[in-house]
């Protein structure tokens, strides 16, 4: 069915929005100023119990099924915002945001365990992509102390989303999104809040501005940026869906210049710019190896 000219730009205009929205959490995470993990499980858990009204009617008919896709989603997205939270305080936010994109480079590794077809335009892809993280973590190596291990903990957030998606896939099948993301978005945050005491100090009680930043967190790039990307899915393709998600790094950077006064260093300009191009060519041929392998490079 073909879709009408007013869905199309209503569903292109939420996406720019959701690009725009999403590319604040790095610099509003910084600005929280708050331990990695407190900061990560507020912004969730605020999320999950805003959205859970709207989705809590469908949850009544959960399966096993879909319970144990709903926990595994939720251990792993825990493990993506606080690996790649507390990886914002030990590098720079261009290292940081453009290595935590990285995840479509580790469902090549989810389609070879599965002994999937992988094109050769997914290959270029991965190797242009990881020559990039390989540039960025070289340099870090020999900066800041610390950076390299950033690098590594935004990496890691990277593979955790990638198990994400996966077992979000299992899930949304016979779930609407509210009713999916709701209870992960809760018990993502609820867990990384208890885990908080036992790896350092909780601050408690919040002052004005965390406040505000934890809320700007939740409305911006979690209800604008996240819902946005799934509504612009019914009327944008997800290749190009997520195409522009890619362009997430390059805002983050440009919202973190005046903010954080943050510039890029050269590495993070040749290294980000190889991974971000490694990647668009990933999932473009990605798209057109289940759209018939047209595009095989």
């Amino acid at each position: 069915m073909e879709v009408a000219k007013s869905e199309r730009t209503l569903a292109w205009t939420w996406l720019v929005l959701a690009v725009v929205a999403a590319s604040t959490a790095a610099s509003l995470f910084r600005l929280a100023a708050l331990p990695a993990l407190e900061a990560a499980g507020l912004r969730l858990l605020l999320s999950g119990l805003v959205l859970l009204p709207f989705g809590a009617l469908e949850l009544r008919r959960l399966g096993r099924q879909e319970s144990g896709a709903i926990l595994l989603a939720s251990l792993a997205l825990a493990v993506h915002f606080g690996s790649w939270v507390e990886s914002l305080y030990l590098t720079s936010v261009a290292s940081s945001v453009v290595l935590v994109s990285a995840s479509p480079l580790f469902v090549l590794l989810w389609e070879l365990l599965a002994h999937e077809r992988v094109s050769r335009g997914q290959w270029l892809g991965a190797a242009i992509g990881l020559t990039g993280v390989v540039v960025i973590s070289f340099a870090d190596s020999h900066g800041q102390r610390g950076a390299l291990t950033g690098d590594l903990l935004a990496l890691l957030g990277a593979f955790a989303f990638s198990v994400y998606l996966r077992a979000g896939r299992k899930a949304r099948r016979n779930l609407p999104v509210l009713s999916y993301v709701a209870p992960v978005y809760a018990i993502a945050g609820l867990g990384l809040l208890l885990l908080q005491p036992l790896v350092g100090p909780v601050l408690w009680p919040l002052g004005p501005s965390a406040w505000l930043m934890t809320a700007l967190l939740v409305l911006g790039p979690t209800l604008i940026g996240h819902t946005g990307f799934n509504f612009a899915l019914r009327a944008v393709p997800a290749s190009s869906v997520a195409m522009a998600s890619l362009l997430e790094p390059l805002a983050a950077v440009l919202i973190a210049w005046p903010l954080l006064h943050s510039l890029p260093r050269a590495s993070d300009v040749a290294g980000g710019a190889m991974t971000v191009i490694g990647l668009m060519i990933f999932v473009l041929a990605q798209a057109a190896s289940s759209n018939g392998g047209l595009g095989r490079l």
